[in-house]
This record gives structure tokens, C-alpha cells and sequence, in this order.
């Protein structure tokens, strides 16, 4: 059984499963071994199966060298802040009492807005307390008591 006969299936098949990993996921992952199998399955005709590894190895190596970084920019994601995210760190007053069950109320540029305590705090921030808003999850704002300064 000579392993050089089966080789442009094992290239054929490493090719079929890089594009289909490269097609499931979101970043470029796999088609850099995409392009080396592609070019070891066409050297594959008449040279010994080493030949050919070495060819994919250094094709993949070559691809995924110098089109990384290129490609990395390009496809680098920029995080968009939303107008709720200049909220963080604010400090506003209770419209309603904010407990660890049902959460309360506070109002920032006359808007009314869901509050909700860390959940590692237990505390009932009354009405009328000052507080700061440490984070947003999905639609209510986090927030934590501000101690009072004397």
C-alpha cells in the first residue's frame, strides 16, 4: 500500500474541513491551511508525500505570516459606545427604594430608570440616598450606595 496514492484524498479532505471550519466560525481561523492543502493537493501528482507536507507546512506558514496582521486589522472590531454608557460612574439620587428583590428607581436627565443593587450587596438603598451607578446589565442600571462624607 503506498501512502502517495492517498494523499490528494487526505489533502482533499484536510481542504473540505479548514473551509468548513473557516465558514463556522467568525475570525479567520483556518484559511491559511485552507491555501496549504490546496497547494500541497496540487503538487501531489508524481512527488513523494514529504514533498507535499513540507509544502503545506511552509505555504500555510507563509500565508498565515504575512496576511495575519493585515487581515487582523482589517477585521478588528471597534466596541461602539451607546449614549447609556457615560451613565457609569455618575452619581444620581433614589426615586424609589432599591432592594436586592424587586430593585428601585433613579432618574438621570429627568429620565426614569431601573436600578439594581451588585449581587453580592443585600443592603436597601433607600429613597432619596445618593448612589453610583457601577455598570448596565441588559436594561436596568447597576448601582452601590456612595458613603456619605462628613
Amino acid at each position: 500500500m503506498d501512502i502517495e496514492n492517498y494523499m490528494i484524498w487526505i489533502w482533499l479532505g484536510i481542504f473540505v474541513f479548514t473551509v468548513i471550519l473557516e465558514a463556522i466560525t467568525q475570525d479567520l481561523v483556518s484559511i491559511w491551511f485552507s491555501l496549504g492543502s490546496l497547494a500541497s493537493m496540487c503538487v501531489s501528482f508524481g512527488v513523494p508525500y514529504w514533498v507535499e507536507i513540507i509544502v503545506f507546512v511552509v505555504v500555510s506558514s507563509i500565508t498565515l505570516i504575512f496576511t495575519r496582521p493585515l487581515v487582523k486589522k482589517l477585521t478588528d472590531r471597534q466596541i461602539v459606545k451607546s449614549n447609556t454608557d457615560e451613565f457609569v460612574g455618575k452619581k444620581v439620587k433614589v426615586v424609589s427604594d432599591v432592594d436586592k428583590y424587586d430593585g428601585g428607581e433613579i432618574k438621570i436627565n429627568g429620565i426614569i430608570y431601573t436600578a439594581i443593587l451588585p449581587e453580592e450587596e443585600s443592603e436597601t438603598i433607600s429613597k432619596d440616598s445618593i448612589v453610583e451607578i457601577v455598570t448596565i446589565k441588559g436594561n436596568k442600571l447597576v448601582v452601590k450606595k456612595v458613603e456619605e462624607e462628613n
